[in-house]
């Protein structure tokens, strides 16, 4: 498990706009958690101007059998004032912020396209759709506020595994959580914990 009140091995990025779109306020840190919650977690924010911005926390696993592909099960522990149900700037504050973990061998990086695009190195999918490397977990939205009042609470997500991965000749893999937002405003999110289940794959 990945506690962000311990993790001393991740760092943050952002991707998914250009030049002339690029986030003002982007934040992928450790941090206090909002009162009134205690601790530390890693802070995802920043403000969409660009119609799809992901916003992610990478850190490099370790412990793992090489030549063996392993299934990867993700649950994942965080702090959201998001609402649910309420119609936003290209898409709602909750339900259009999708949140996305992945495994690779590959560390994921933040690249420009040739295009002039800012994009992350891997097969993700985007948004609401995932990819090769990279699983949709659920959105932001919480069941606590409401579309005039918001209220930090803790939400977990915790779907069935759908990645696989082999790791390199170390045993270590790349993990990586964000936020991959369609709602043209800003958006904040506490990721509490981390916890990847591995579970080896029978030839």
């Amino acid at each position: 498990m990945v506690d962000f009140a311990s993790a001393t091995t991740c760092t943050g990025a952002d991707a998914d706009y250009s030049a002339a779109t690029a986030p003002p306020d982007t934040i992928s840190a450790a941090r206090s958690m909002p009162s009134p919650f205690a601790g530390t977690g890693w802070r995802l924010s920043g403000t969409n101007r660009s119609d799809d911005l992901f916003i992610y926390v990478k850190c490099r696993l370790s412990g793992l059998q090489a030549g063996v592909s392993y299934r990867a099960a993700f649950s994942v522990s965080m702090l959201t004032s998001a609402p649910t149900g309420c119609i936003g700037v290209g898409g709602s504050p909750g339900e259009g912020v999708t949140v996305h973990a992945g495994v690779s061998l590959t560390e994921p990086m933040t690249v420009i396209q040739p295009g002039g695009d800012f994009r992350v190195n891997l097969n993700r999918g985007n948004q609401a759709q995932g990819g090769t490397q990279s699983q949709v977990l659920g959105h932001i939205g919480n069941t606590v506020s409401t579309c005039s009042t918001r209220q930090f609470a803790e939400k977990l997500l915790a779907p069935a595994a759908v990645l696989t991965v082999q790791p390199d000749m170390q045993g270590d893999v790349w993990m990586h959580v964000g936020i991959d937002s369609g709602f043209e405003a800003y958006s904040e999110v506490y990721v509490r914990s981390v916890s990847v289940r591995f579970t080896p794959m029978v030839p």
